[in-house]
């Protein structure tokens, strides 16, 4: 026991010492007045020691805590000791006049004694309460001076007292009464100290509650609160009736918009999204931020289908205005996805967790629907998601080349010779089912696999370019798609790099397609860095789905490339859309003043092929010549195609 308050006392021991250095002044003035009294009844010689010895001990109580820091922290034992003796001899000679006082016959200096001891005793408790061990070397000797007092109290029977003694009692009682209402309005300040600290701490946790509710830059309702707001709204639903949808939004054009114009553009927009989607819903349903350019609603009293997709449309309409920032006019769009709790939405049951994914999946398919417009999600009209059965035989699938390369030829129009492939990711399913990438590349996404996928497949096409050419076979041009994130990291490059330069012989017969959008990507530098980087390995570059991304003519003077591919989009409207023929010669001119080659997309009629002819597209690929097929039937094509033709004799 005495060990734990020695321990105690070490770690008190900094906080003791702001004690003595403030109070000394005070304290040292109450034990001369108490030795002039005691002088006074007759005293003198108790008086002078008293003075002479409170005053020494104050000094060694001060030299013995200098230098200590002024908060809690582990001092020694033995100057911790030192202290706690002090402490307690001190009090024992503050008290020791009271003594002589409550043993004196005159009433006025008994109760004069009384007081003194009392009010020591709250002097000590209000001033130290913050270290109770030195609070306690303190009372002990104090409540031993006041059962001494009460035992001189009544060894003698009390005297009546004359106007001096009842002045000197009087004084002293008004001293206690002036110490004891100091130290009320020092607890009541300390009090309040403590209640305005507290409102502070209550004022700032509201502010940083409120911060975690809401998202920083819009101040609408973040992911997490908005799952909270609208399980509360399908709660009132179960109550009171009435459907919940859901409207998730996701702006188009905005990284451009970002991009170009710098993050202080992309956040204007962002907040006039805000405020738009705020005054659209008004009171009857909630707003919040997903994150980037995504935002979610949900409302309540819409009537029926139609109900929703006018809403959505009136929405869409909403956002679709051109956004003003530094006089410029920003012009963005939005694709709406929407989820119902209605009798048609299909769900398995109206959670916060189904609405929003199906919410999603329709947002998705509303972003790629060529006709535009909010889409509605309906179960029947999306493909069935992956299980967890097929996400494991996925990841099996990757690591064992079941998803593979298939070769769609890409042929010379004017000869009909294939002069390349473009290799097509296929998943051969364990039900024996061959999956298009549109069924699984989602999932890849979802189960960050892209990296493994991009290698494998990189690697399986380069092993097969090489077989072919083992087997005598002249491949062409054997086309891969190549993520943003491949070129874009320094691992993603260095493993493609790897794989190319260990098969050189495959390089001249590689072409990696890259999307227009890398023009604006984030890491734009990077990626054509690692486009240089390939071409001087002898590998070509191909502009895929071009006129369909965000580049500009401008962006095509910074990237070095060999081939323009035409999307299958400008290719479908041949003979139908005089629009579709005007931007496909457009292409066809740009290519020619560039100096790189041309690749339709897409080609599945015999007139399409005939109009590509007249607008001088030299090659072009789609289901009018083959669909994507395995590597033995691609060698197969090739060796009906490349068989030497018989010599035509005459005569």
């Amino acid at each position: 026991m005495i060990d734990r308050f020695i321990a105690q006392a070490r770690r008190q021991l900094g906080t003791f010492a702001q004690h003595p250095g403030r109070d000394i002044p005070l304290q040292l003035g109450s034990a001369y007045l108490i030795c002039l009294f005691c002088g006074y009844i007759g005293h003198p010689y108790l008086a002078l020691f008293v003075a002479v010895a409170v005053t020494g001990m104050e000094y060694l109580l001060s030299r013995s805590t200098k230098g200590l820091p002024r908060t809690e922290g582990e001092a020694g034992t033995g100057r911790t000791c030192a202290v706690l003796t002090l402490c307690a001899v001190t009090t024992g000679l503050y008290l020791l006049p009271a003594l002589t006082f409550t043993s004196d016959p005159s009433l006025a200096i008994k109760m004069t004694g009384m007081t003194w001891v009392m009010g020591t005793q709250v002097y000590l408790v209000s001033t130290l309460n913050k270290v109770p061990a030195f609070l306690a070397a303190k009372m002990l000797p104090a409540m031993g001076m006041t059962v001494l007092a009460f035992v001189f109290l009544s060894q003698s029977d009390p005297a009546p007292s004359g106007g001096d003694e009842w002045a000197v009692a009087s004084v002293f009682l008004l001293l206690f009464l002036v110490t004891a209402l100091d130290l009320l309005r020092l607890q009541g300040a300390a009090e309040a100290q403590i209640a305005a600290a507290q409102g502070d701490a209550a004022a700032r946790l509201a502010c940083l509650e409120e911060a975690q509710r809401l998202d920083p830059l819009t101040g609408l309702l973040n992911r997490n609160t908005f799952d909270l707001a609208l399980q509360v709204m399908l709660d009132d639903r179960a109550d009171v009736g009435g459907d919940v949808a859901v409207f998730l939004v996701d702006l188009n054009s905005f990284k451009p918009i970002n991009d170009t114009y710098s993050h202080a553009a992309g956040d204007e927009v962002l907040l006039q999204t805000a405020q738009r989607l705020r005054r659209h819903v008004r009171d009857d349903g909630i707003v919040g931020r997903l994150g980037g350019d995504e935002f979610v609603c949900a409302v309540t009293g819409l009537d029926g289908d139609s109900d929703v997709i006018d809403y959505a449309t009136a929405l869409e309409a909403e956002l679709s205005g051109a956004v003003v920032w530094n006089a410029r006019r920003l012009k963005v769009g939005a694709s709406i996805g929407v989820a119902t709790t209605g009798p048609g939405a299909d769900h398995p049951a109206a959670t916060v967790t189904a609405l929003c994914t199906a919410a999603d999946r329709a947002m998705f398919a509303a972003k790629n629907a060529p006709q535009g417009g909010p889409c509605l999600y309906r179960a029947h009209l999306f493909a069935a998601r992956m299980t967890a059965e097929d996400k494991r035989f996925l990841v099996e699938a990757i690591s064992n080349r079941r998803v593979k390369p298939y070769y769609q030829p890409k042929v010379h129009l004017g000869t009909g010779r294939i002069v390349g492939f473009e290799a097509l990711a296929r998943w051969e399913h364990p039900d024996g089912k061959t999956c298009i990438p549109s069924n699984f590349i989602e999932q890849i996404d979802e189960l960050g696999l892209q990296g493994d996928f991009m290698t494998s497949m990189a690697t399986q096409v380069i092993e097969d370019i090489a077989t072919l050419l083992d087997e005598g076979h002249d491949p062409g041009q054997v086309s891969l798609n190549i993520t943003e994130v491949t070129l874009a990291t320094h691992s993603g490059r260095d493993d493609l790099q790897q794989l190319v330069q260990t098969h050189p012989q495959v390089a001249p017969h590689l072409t990696f397609e890259i999307t227009e959008d890398v023009f604006i990507a984030r890491a734009a530098e990077a990626i054509q860095t690692s486009i240089k980087a390939f071409r001087a390995l002898g590998v070509r570059i191909s502009l895929d789905d071009f006129g369909t991304g965000f580049a500009s003519f401008h962006h095509l003077r910074q990237l070095d490339f060999d081939e323009l591919k035409i999307d299958t989009s400008f290719v479908d409207g041949l003979g139908r859309d005089p629009t579709s023929e005007v931007l496909v010669q457009g292409f066809l001119d740009i290519a020619s003043g560039l100096g790189v080659s041309v690749v339709a997309e897409g080609v599945e009629t015999e007139a399409q092929r005939r109009d590509l002819i007249n607008m001088g597209c030299l090659t072009a690929q789609g289901y009018l010549f083959s669909e994507a097929v395995p590597l033995a039937a691609a060698a197969d094509l090739l060796g009906v195609d490349q068989q030497p033709q018989p010599r035509t004799t005459h005569g």
